[in-house]
This record gives structure tokens, C-alpha cells and sequence, in this order.
């Protein structure tokens, strides 16, 4: 078979890989090919080993942490701070003798307070209104039962008695929104789940000092010490988490560690990265993604697929699919299960989150608490950061697809002699070149064709000669 019409052999001949043409050549002795087959055999293997490690590395190991002290220019952010009150017997009681009457079986009161403060299980409420119940209560709610949240739960002007940041006052109802929780309504301020109110600069720089807020509650609540894109639930750490009481001033001084992302870390896949920015949510509880909010999105998805339903004061759950009585029942029934988180390796009852940290998420610590007694009805609660970080975490590209291209071709034209245009050219010796050459071939035989038939033509008209 000539070289016109083996594209095999044409191809060994002409491409642009090294050895190939020594191969193929007629005339060399074996030697000489069997060295070139080895030769070709072995830089294969060595780039195809160099590409799949760089194909590793730009999946395992992309992103790298780097801890930047280049403090005198940041601005750091003060944590967000959500107040949810825990109770209210005060306001119970009003409610339970409006509805019941007064004097009513004050066991009503103890199932008001588990159903609007609900933290995952009904101890009252089962064993007075539940199906196992052996005389069941006329005066038990069997649905509808965040109804009472909505009636005891104090408002944003009953909670609040006075607000500053930096010893300057403002309106706590103004930059205090409402942020619905898995525990209630909660009122937070400079939190992005809470779009509704006005944002209050909170902010600590080097001309300002350590940020301070100074608040004065009353009743009992709990204040959550979070991220800004964070949210309370039942399983925020303790230590994120002051018990408020009357008659108490409390103080808090925290250190804080932001992380900040280099802008190419976005164009990272979620995977490779580890993690997800707040607008990168595939939730529905809340808008922006956070851990706490993914932990409630999964311990949602699992009440609904345990019990077919979820709890009354789940964050965006429609009506059908709030727990009644003996959805409680399921709830309480499945607590370990639904309420208490495990990694995927423990081997004990939990609930398994398969949610990524945020991005954006910073480091909280107490350096110091202080807790004395004050006169006053109300509790006093005070959070400063005890100094400006000197230290930040930098989540930088080390391993881009910009650098993931060079590796791989580096890598081929190191051991090939390479380059894109080499792949290119099996393309076209095997399939563009043959199609065109018989396209070629055969407009030529359409012109022979026509030729023959113009002398044909033309030598019919010529005079025959006597």
C-alpha cells in the first residue's frame, strides 16, 4: 500500500511527535526501530503519569491557607448577634387563662412553653395531649401549634430596653430584624439572612479600636455569637451562647479570625475548595448558604423523611407539612436521631450532615467572661472584641486551570516535542486529509470526464478528410 493512500503510514512519517518518523522509516535496521519504540514507549508513560498527577493536584490540591499579619489597613467586622428569648411565664400565664379560663389544669402552661420554645422534644405535651395519652385533655391543640409562638413570644420593642455600638445609641428595633429559627423568631443584627432592617456599620479598624455593643434585655433570652452569614439552632455550641437572666450585667470579650478569599478562589469548583460562599446556597430554609443553615436544611429533610413532617417552628415550612400531635410524637420519638449531629465514621445514634463550612466564616473565641449582680429588672449584656486581630487566614489558588494547562503541556512537550496542534493532527491525517483527497480525487475525475467529452465533441465536428 503506497504512502497516498495509507494514512497510517503517511501520518508516522509527517507528525509532529518526536521518534514517530524513525519508526516508520523504510531502510533502518530493527535496531534502530526497537530503540525508538522503547524511547516513544517510555516518554508516553512518563506524560500520561505527569498529567495525571497535575490532574490530581488541580483536584485535591487547589487551594491553599496562608496566614496574612498585614493588619494596619483591615477592617474587621463584628460578629453578628441574634437575641431569642427563652422564656416568658409572665406572658404564658395571660394567655393560657384567656383561652382556658382561669383557674384551668396549669399542665396547659408547661405545654404552652415546650411548643413556643421548642427544642426538640415534647415531654408535657406527650404525655397529656400525645396518642399514647390515656385521658387525653379536651383543651389539647392537636394542630396549627405554632399558633402559641405567635401569641407568647415577646416583639423586638418588648425584648430591647436600650442598644449602643462604640457608646453611641441607636434604635434597636431600627437594625434589630426578625430572623426566623428553628427555635422561633429570633431578633438579629448584622446578620445577611436578615435583608428587611437597616445594617448598622459595625465595623473595627484602626481608627475606631475594638468594636463594643451594649445591650439591655429583658426577660430571659438567649444571645447567639455568630458569623454573619450564621444562624441559630439547636446545635450551636455552648460557647457561642450566653443564658441571659434579669439582674445580671454580663461581659464578653472575644477575639475574632477572619477569613478572606483571593477573587480566583470563586472560580474554584465547590468540591475542590471545600466549601461554599453564602450565595452559593442549594437551600430552602434560608437564602444564603451558611454550616448552621445546612445543618437545618439536613435535620429539616430528615424530620420530613422520618416523620413526613417537620416541626412547628421550622424556617419555611408550609402549613401541610407542620408536625401535629403525632408528628410530635415521631419527633420525639426519632430525637437522637434528628437532633444530635455525629460524623459519618461515629457509631452511635445521630444525625449525619454532609454540609461544607462556609468560606467566609470566622474564627470566634472568649478570651474573658465576667458576670456580676446588678439591681436592675433587666439584664445588661456587653461583647467587645478584646483587641484588633493581627492575624487573618488567606484562602489563596495555588493550582488554577491556567496552571493545570501549562503542567499538562509542559509535561507533553518536555517528553513528546508536543504541543496542541500535535493531537490536531491525527484528526487530520486520519479523517480531514482522506475526505478531502477524495473529494479531490473524484472533482478531478469530473474534469477528465468533461475533457473526454469536449475531444469527443470536438472531433465530430472536424472535416472528414478524401
Amino acid at each position: 500500500m503506497s504512502e497516498e493512500t495509507s494514512p497510517l503510514r503517511y501520518y508516522l512519517l509527517n507528525t509532529s511527535f518526536h521518534g514517530f518518523r524513525y519508526i516508520s522509516e523504510a531502510g533502518r535496521h530493527w535496531t534502530e526501530r526497537a530503540f525508538w519504540t522503547l524511547c516513544c514507549l517510555l516518554s508516553w508513560i512518563a506524560t500520561l503519569l505527569l498529567i495525571k498527577s497535575s490532574w490530581e493536584d488541580f483536584q485535591t490540591n487547589a487551594i491553599s491557607f496562608v496566614v496574612d499579619t498585614n493588619y494596619l489597613p483591615w477592617d474587621t467586622h463584628f460578629p453578628s448577634i441574634s437575641v431569642c428569648e427563652s422564656d416568658n411565664q409572665k406572658r404564658i400565664a395571660e394567655i393560657t387563662d384567656s383561652i382556658y379560663g382561669d383557674p384551668h389544669d396549669y399542665n396547659l402552661d408547661e405545654i404552652v412553653k415546650e411548643l413556643v420554645y421548642f427544642r426538640g422534644l415534647s415531654f408535657y405535651t406527650l404525655q397529656i395531649c400525645g396518642p399514647e395519652a390515656q385521658i387525653p385533655s379536651e383543651d389539647c391543640a392537636k394542630d396549627n401549634l405554632g399558633h402559641f409562638s405567635q401569641l407568647v413570644r415577646s416583639n423586638c420593642s418588648q425584648i430591647f430596653k436600650k442598644c449602643k455600638w462604640n457608646e453611641e445609641e441607636f434604635d434597636c428595633c431600627a437594625f434589630f430584624g426578625a430572623l426566623d429559627t428553628e427555635m422561633g423568631v429570633c431578633y438579629a443584627i448584622n446578620s445577611i439572612q436578615e435583608e428587611k432592617m437597616k445594617k448598622l456599620k459595625m465595623v473595627s479598624n484602626i481608627k475606631t479600636g475594638p468594636g463594643k455593643l451594649y445591650l439591655e434585655i429583658n426577660g430571659f433570652a438567649n444571645v447567639y455569637i455568630l458569623g454573619e452569614q450564621e444562624v441559630p439552632s439547636m446545635t450551636t455550641l455552648t460557647t457561642d451562647v450566653i443564658q441571659v437572666t434579669p439582674h445580671i450585667h454580663y461581659r464578653r470579650f472575644l477575639a475574632v479570625k477572619e477569613i478572606d478569599n483571593q477573587p480566583e478562589v470563586k472560580d474554584v469548583s465547590i468540591r475542590q475548595r471545600k466549601c461554599r460562599f453564602s450565595d452559593e446556597s442549594d437551600l430552602n430554609v434560608y437564602r444564603y448558604y451558611s454550616y448552621s443553615a445546612c445543618c437545618v436544611q439536613c435535620r429539616k429533610d430528615a424530620q420530613l423523611k422520618i416523620c413526613n413532617c417537620a416541626h412547628h417552628l421550622m424556617p419555611n415550612t408550609t402549613p401541610k407539612n407542620k408536625c401535629n400531635i403525632t408528628g410530635l410524637y415521631c419527633l420525639s420519638k426519632h430525637y437522637n436521631e434528628l437532633s444530635v449531629l455525629k460524623p459519618y465514621w461515629a457509631n452511635r445514634t445521630g444525625l449525619v450532615c454532609d454540609c461544607l463550612p462556609s468560606c467566609t466564616e470566622m474564627e470566634l473565641a472568649v478570651v474573658r467572661d465576667d458576670k456580676t449582680g446588678i439591681p436592675e429588672d433587666y439584664a445588661i449584656v456587653e461583647l467587645a472584641l478584646e483587641r484588633l486581630p493581627t492575624e487573618r487566614y488567606k484562602r489563596n489558588v495555588v493550582r488554577g486551570k491556567l496552571d493545570l494547562v501549562v503542567s499538562m503541556g509542559g509535561g507533553t512537550a518536555l517528553f513528546l516535542g508536543a504541543s496542541i496542534l500535535s493531537f490536531v493532527e491525527v484528526l487530520y491525517y486520519f479523517f480531514v486529509r482522506p475526505v478531502s483527497n477524495s473529494i479531490i480525487a473524484n472533482e478531478k475525475m469530473k474534469e477528465n470526464r468533461k475533457f473526454r467529452r469536449f475531444n469527443v465533441k470536438n472531433q465530430a465536428r472536424l472535416p472528414t478528410i478524401s
